[in-house]
């Protein structure tokens, strides 16, 4: 397991159902199997989903939740990456 750093690339707040969405923007390197955001600086009540199996380059990864979000275009938000044979917590 090794750390990666992303950045908040879109930010919407939708007021009249009190939720939000994001889009983290992050490169991923060669020979990895999970990628998991780590999603404090968003909330307790948010979500991304993991990904499985990505292909080496740029990847968006969407996350949920609701309530006003906390982050803005540019934040930095930390990830771990595993590589093949390791598993996620």
């Amino acid at each position: 397991m090794f750390p990666i750093v992303g950045s908040v690339y879109l930010v919407s707040y939708y007021e009249d159902i009190d939720e939000f969405c994001a889009t983290v923007e992050i490169e991923v390197p060669q020979n990895v199997s999970h990628v998991q955001l780590q999603l404090e600086k968003f909330g307790p009540s948010a979500y991304a989903r993991n990904l499985i199996n990505p292909k080496p380059g740029p990847v968006s990864i969407g996350v949920l939740g609701r309530g006003k979000p906390s982050v803005k275009f540019g934040d930095q938000i930390e990830g771990r990456c595993f590589t093949r044979g390791e598993l996620p917590d």
